[in-house]
């Protein structure tokens, strides 16, 4: 694993930190939290004084971090420290929803090698998540019902849709997505949706107590579908942001309510190009579970170019020979991919993803497939079946093989 220059480590937080907050709000405020951060961090170390953070246009987001000094003098365990506080301070400065889905986020946006080095030095990402969520479950009650998560969903999503396109519409709305998934969810039918476009202050939805002894993973899988689907409405309305008026709805113990369930607010509404990267990012990082990233993206770089020109969506993906040493920052992805037909994406990623697996070892392909599922998120895994993805004929064929 490659010893990055402390000065590289400290750009690469701050610029994958200004994408993650810059998606949510914009990168002039994601600029200013940052900029405010460092500046009282320098108080503490000394070092964070010639850390320049500026205001620039997102294509030159590499430029917003000016470092006037090389940091190479400061002692490693000072630079851990500093990133562990410069994280910490940016998750409470967020507030307590927004600071949750930072962490992660983080650690998503983050390049394998980078996560590793600086968890070397003190800087565990997985272990600030769960101190955050330790923090979190010590003062709210998680012993929520499934009855009452279920209804506390539904009355969300009417509440949102109301305001955005009437009672009338959010009422045949929810009513419709429960009759035409009843079939495939059995636990829809324990779920009544009641008829108040004309009375207000009542309930939309009757829940039966008996859902509460039902698998949590299965009212996870409902809950996902239901809100990914109400997404999809309000698409073809004209797309308003959806997930985040969702988000800020919702109390923070019902987010991590349903997270315990595998619920995955963030990759309901993605564009393509989004998906494509989360893919690869989990190829990469299943396959450096055996060997260097920079051999993970060699063998990727090496499949992608025998399908390349069979594919309309591959043709979108570049991976610069050159910066094989760089991890997953080889790797480009066209904002023009988000043109292209979901179904021709899915077609695209299924392609890929069985010629990554068949070009596998016997050690390397053993549990392939669920190792990328585990990568991927029980979310993902869903858009990418809407797409025509199908990981289970992937398994099939590993089957046969080993």
């Amino acid at each position: 694993m490659p010893r990055y220059k402390n000065d590289e480590l400290i750009g690469r937080i701050i610029r994958t930190t200004v994408s993650v907050i810059g998606r949510r709000t914009s990168e002039s405020y994601a600029v200013m939290v940052i900029g405010t951060v460092v500046r009282r961090l320098s108080d503490k170390y000394d070092f964070l004084k010639n850390v320049e953070i500026s205001n620039v246009q997102y294509s030159e987001i590499g430029k917003i971090v000016n470092i006037t000094k090389d940091l190479d003098y400061v002692k490693a365990e000072d630079i851990g420290r500093a990133s562990r506080d410069f994280i910490q301070k940016i998750t409470r400065t967020l507030g307590k929803n927004a600071g949750y889905f930072f962490i992660k986020e983080i650690k998503e946006d983050l390049p394998y090698e980078y996560e590793q080095t600086i968890k070397q030095l003190g800087v565990d990402l997985d272990f600030l998540q769960l101190e955050y969520l330790t923090d979190r479950k010590s003062v709210f009650d998680f012993q929520i019902p499934n009855s009452e998560l279920l209804a506390y969903i539904f009355q969300a999503l009417f509440d949102i849709l109301a305001k955005e396109n009437g009672r009338n519409f959010a009422f045949l709305t929810l009513e419709e997505l429960v009759k035409r998934f009843s079939t495939k969810y059995e636990i829809l039918e324990d779920i009544e949706v009641n008829d108040i476009r004309y009375m207000m202050g009542a309930n939309i939805v009757s829940v039966d107590s008996k859902v509460d002894i039902v698998d949590p993973d299965v009212i996870g899988s409902v809950t996902q579908k239901i809100i990914q689907e109400t997404s999809n409405y309000l698409q073809e309305k004209g797309g308003i942001p959806f997930i985040e008026k969702l988000k800020n709805y919702m109390g923070v113990e019902y987010y991590l309510k349903l997270e315990e369930m595998g619920v995955n607010l963030g990759a309901i509404h993605l564009k393509h190009g989004m998906i494509v990267k989360r893919v690869l990012k989990a190829l990469v990082d299943v396959l450096s579970e055996a060997s260097a990233e920079s051999y993970a993206i060699l063998v990727l770089d090496r499949v992608l170019s025998k399908i390349y020109y069979d594919y309309e969506s591959l043709r979108f993906i570049e991976i610069d020979s050159s910066r094989y040493s760089d991890g997953f920052d080889a790797v480009c992805i066209s904002s023009d991919i988000d043109l292209v037909s979901p179904s021709e994406v899915g077609r695209g990623i299924q392609k890929l993803i069985e010629k990554v697996s068949s070009g596998l070892g016997e050690d390397a392909g053993q549990n392939f497939v669920d190792k990328l599922k585990f990568r991927l998120g029980k979310a993902y895994v869903l858009k990418m079946e809407e797409m025509g993805v199908n990981l289970h004929l992937v398994q099939l064929r590993q089957d046969l093989v080993f």
